[in-house]
């Protein structure tokens, strides 16, 4: 769409390339690189529920036009629960090229965004599905293995497939579904769905601190200018600073169910409620 809200152009993936059979839909939004849309999919044929088989792959569109400039199939043999994912691609830049990760169906792999050629991957990733998207700092890559599975920290040293060595360290299992980690200088935050919040050195995995927040969580924390934000699907955004020990600054009340990541822009803060969509500035 065009700023005046025009429609522009559209696709509809399910008939270009088949039947979504994921078990919760499709939840994986696209990432832009240069004038390319870039999409996954990443389901369960779900042959036991649905008289339907649906494909696995990474596509990316003109964003301009909508025309299709390369296509590459997916196929990491998960099964079932295992295989779903609704995960958002990420870009990361190494020394020498720019890549797209993907995490899901017990695989992490990389792609060429530009031609689509996969570039690396990791598999044996073993778990359930997967919600969390990653997240890429310090060199790393900060995924989770699937529900209620542990957290990695991976440190791909090549093209071609990568060995379980590239794993730099765990963080054992905890009870987290939805909820996305992010990392703010030399830290990585977290929280799970019943608002335990963890910091973590984002370099070494050791947890720096454990705080109870209020509520229940399904948004992701999300960090802007030094400061951490908890939104709980009760309307509670908690404050607290990007620091190694934990120092809330403020929690701040809306009338209304949240379960949507926030989102920070020309200083204003954005937060889609199940009634209201919020603006939040001086």
């Amino acid at each position: 769409c065009d700023f005046d809200g025009r429609r522009l152009w559209h696709r509809n993936l399910c008939r270009d390339y088949g039947r979504y059979t994921s078990l919760w839909g499709h939840a994986n939004s696209p990432v832009l690189f240069g004038d390319l849309v870039v999409s996954v999919c990443i389901q369960d044929p779900c042959h036991e529920l649905l008289d339907a088989s649906g494909s696995n792959y990474v596509v990316a569109h003109d964003k301009r036009t909508g025309r299709e400039v390369w296509k590459t199939m997916r196929i990491t043999g998960a099964t079932r629960f295992a295989a779903d994912a609704y995960v958002t691609p990420i870009l990361r830049k190494t020394d020498n090229r720019t890549e797209v990760v993907v995490a899901g169906g017990e695989w992490l792999d990389a792609y060429d965004p530009a031609t689509g050629k996969r570039l690396w991957y990791l598999p044996d990733l073993t778990g359930k599905e997967l919600a969390r998207s990653p997240v890429a700092a310090h060199g790393m890559i900060y995924t989770a293995q699937g529900l209620d599975r542990a957290l990695l920290a991976i440190r791909p040293g090549g093209d071609g497939q990568r060995a379980q060595d590239d794993v730099v360290w765990t963080f054992g299992r905890v009870a987290w579904d939805v909820p996305s980690p992010v990392v703010c200088g030399e830290r990585l935050f977290l929280v799970d769905n019943k608002g335990v919040a963890r910091c973590l050195d984002a370099v070494t995995g050791e947890v720096l601190w454990e705080q109870r927040l209020r509520g229940r969580h399904r948004a992701s924390p999300i960090a802007a200018e030094g400061r951490i934000y908890f939104l709980s699907t009760e309307g509670l955004t908690t404050v607290v600073s990007a620091s190694s020990n934990f120092e809330k600054s403020a929690e701040n009340q809306l009338d209304d169910r949240t379960y949507a990541s926030p989102a920070v822009s020309d200083g204003k803060l954005f937060i889609r409620g199940r009634e209201w969509l919020y603006c939040i500035g001086r």
